[in-house]
């Protein structure tokens, strides 16, 4: 029966609380049946970092670092996906040694479609070019041979491109034929990457390009967020490969938002030193002297359904519910 309920007349509803809803595998989104519009992110797979093989000096840790998976960030108003909708998910995995990152999808072949692209490969050793991707591998020492990835993610149709869409090409090495300069860093969702520095006749590694900060679409702090400074950060580009001799410190540095740094030591660690963080879509460091690139991070999903005032319910939501037999007495 009918009841007065907050000044508005209908049934006694509960109040509906803000509802996060994340994904590291495959699955189906089921939104609630008072969700007329939210907001998601979709992360690609991060590219692996550039080998760096035994081959002399032109060879030594110079590989170019992976980009990271493209990001999709739409708020809330524009995904409008309704109440009780059934949304299907796949996660895209991050890429090994020199090889691109997986898509991560949602919704695919539906008009709610929405693609984060895998990243590109780092540039192996020496001056191999960074892959395409989400956002560009970084180029391979030790001169301009080794190019950049370029970034596809702004150019996907729809609300996968731009201005949702985004993704950064990665670094390269400057065109003055040095013969000591380092492997660039990845492209990262948030900023390019760094192209190798120079000091003392040799050069370090570039770093990873920056990722992107979704907090202002899934608020100050999240479950699934990375812990410290990174918090809200996702998807960066992984370190390039200093040359030989330059000390290990000198290694291209991870972006803020989970990728990792060259491999190798140094004192004090970088960031994300154990490798890419899961599921951040980070892009891999490249390999140390001599060894293979590292990987690149498993992409990630998340909703974000909004809350609503107890007893008011849309007339979309309301039909939504109705139809499918769910609407409460």
């Amino acid at each position: 029966m009918p009841r007065g309920n907050g000044g508005v007349i209908g049934v006694n509803n509960d109040p509906v609380t803000e509802l996060v809803t994340t994904f590291t595998s495959p699955g189906t989104f089921p939104s609630r049946p008072t969700t007329v519009n939210a907001g998601v992110v979709v992360i690609g797979g991060g590219g692996g970092g550039g080998n760096t093989p035994n081959s002399g000096p032109d060879g030594l840790r110079k590989g170019g670092g992976g980009g990271s998976g493209g990001v999709v960030l739409v708020p809330a108003p524009n995904f409008a996906v309704g109440g009780g909708t059934p949304v299907a998910v796949t996660i895209g995995g991050g890429g090994g040694a020199s090889s691109q990152g997986s898509d991560t999808n949602v919704g695919p072949s539906t008009p709610l479609a929405l693609v984060a692209k895998g990243g590109g490969h780092g540039g192996n050793a020496p001056r191999g070019g960074g892959g395409d991707g989400g956002s560009g591998g970084g180029g391979a020492g030790p001169d301009a041979a080794g190019g950049p990835g370029a970034a596809t993610q702004p150019g996907q149709s729809g609300n996968s491109g731009s201005p949702f869409g985004s993704g950064f090409v990665g670094g390269a090495a400057a065109p003055d034929s040095k013969p000591n300069r380092g492997g660039a860093g990845g492209g990262g969702a948030g900023g390019a990457g760094v192209s190798s520095g120079p000091g003392g006749g040799n050069y370090g590694g570039g770093n990873g390009g920056a990722g992107v900060d979704i907090r202002p679409v899934f608020g100050p702090s999240q479950p699934f967020y990375i812990p410290g400074p990174q918090a809200g950060f996702f998807a960066s580009g992984g370190g390039g490969g200093p040359a030989t001799p330059y000390p290990p410190s000198a290694k291209g540095e991870g972006g803020v938002g989970g990728g990792s740094p060259s491999l190798g030591p140094a004192s004090p660690p970088h960031r994300n030193s154990p490798g890419a963080v899961a599921n951040s879509g980070g892009g891999g460091g490249s390999g140390d002297n001599p060894s293979n690139g590292r990987s690149g991070a498993p992409g990630r999903v998340a909703f974000i359904e909004p809350g609503a005032a107890p007893g008011v319910w849309s007339l979309k939501s309301q039909f939504a519910s109705r139809k499918a037999d769910t609407w409460p007495t």
